[in-house]
């Protein structure tokens, strides 16, 4: 694939996600109802990181491809790039980890993690701020600040090239970004949603209640159509690290290219996959305007 194909797939996909998300946007603010939601806070949360994630990360990568090359071609605009995609890519991991997780209990056991504000805090809102933080703190420790080495940035390359992290101390903190970061959130993500969907099947076919089936069923499938975004997205990477742990270190190297960029597609196609969970977000925000404008002519009139 060339780059001026690589260049035009990102730009295609880049404008309508930025306006889905400002969609998205709109209907959160407008419907508080759903907003205050505390299942819907973590969605909020994510699609935030991933708006700012298509306004920041992705103009990168698509300005490479045009270009052909880094610009600026400076250390400190590597050292960002690098810093800023590695924390916003496992954050957004983390986050649906931890969503898959969230919405078992919020499925099968809904007062545990809010029942009381002290729970709501400890078990709902914490968890979601550490997630956002701990990416952030662990790439400014062993990009921007490490005194272990100096990367050598490859201006030719995209992102650079590869930070000078994953390879000093024998590649442990190499190991330690693929394991804690990427590797166990997709295990979490995979077996939250096996778990999940299992049992909302079990307790259908051992309680018969339609009402409360029609709930879970919605609940499991919003949290299974997003998170298989990243499933498919990342789980490769996931396979591919964990056979070259094994003994195979040059396996699938001529396609990891592709495959790093493949993950692009995953912060470009989460606001269209987030549309479909909340399809009231267009009747909703179209009723809206239309009732503003409807105000308007009246009053004019």
């Amino acid at each position: 694939m060339t780059n001026i194909i690589k260049f035009l797939l990102l730009l295609v996909f880049e404008i309508p996600a930025i306006i889905i998300s400002i969609l998205l946007f709109f209907y959160f603010l407008t419907n508080q109802i759903v907003s205050l939601k505390p299942k819907n806070h973590i969605w909020i949360v994510l699609l935030v990181f991933n708006f700012i994630q298509l306004l920041v990360l992705i103009p990168m990568p698509i300005s490479f491809y045009y270009f052909e090359r880094i610009w600026p071609a400076t250390n400190t605009y590597c050292v960002w790039w690098n810093w800023y995609e590695y924390s916003s890519n496992t954050g957004c991991v983390i986050l649906m980890a931890w969503a898959s997780v969230e919405r078992y209990f919020f499925v099968f056991y809904p007062r545990f993690l809010v029942g009381t504000w002290w729970k709501k805090w400890i078990l709902h809102f914490i968890p979601i701020l550490l997630c956002m933080l701990w990416p952030g703190s662990w790439y400014f420790a062993v990009i921007v600040i490490s005194p272990d080495c100096v990367s050598v940035w490859d201006f030719n390359q995209v992102i650079c090239d590869n930070p000078c992290f994953q390879t000093v101390h024998g590649g442990i903190l190499g190991v330690l970004h693929l394991v804690l970061n990427i590797m166990i959130p997709i295990i979490i993500i995979v077996t939250t949603n096996i778990t999940l969907i299992s049992r909302v099947i079990y307790e259908k076919l051992a309680r018969h209640q339609a009402v409360t089936w029609r709930r879970h069923r919605r609940m499991a499938f919003q949290l299974w159509f997003v998170s298989s975004l990243y499933m498919i997205g990342w789980l490769p990477l996931t396979l591919i690290g964990f056979v070259r742990f094994t003994g195979y270190p040059g396996f699938m190297y001529e396609h990891l290219s592709t495959i790093y960029f493949l993950l692009y597609f995953v912060p470009l196609l989460l606001p269209i996959v987030c549309l479909c969970v909340f399809p009231n977000a267009i009747k909703s925000t179209r009723d809206l305007l239309q009732r503003r404008i409807n105000s308007r002519v009246g009053t004019i009139t």
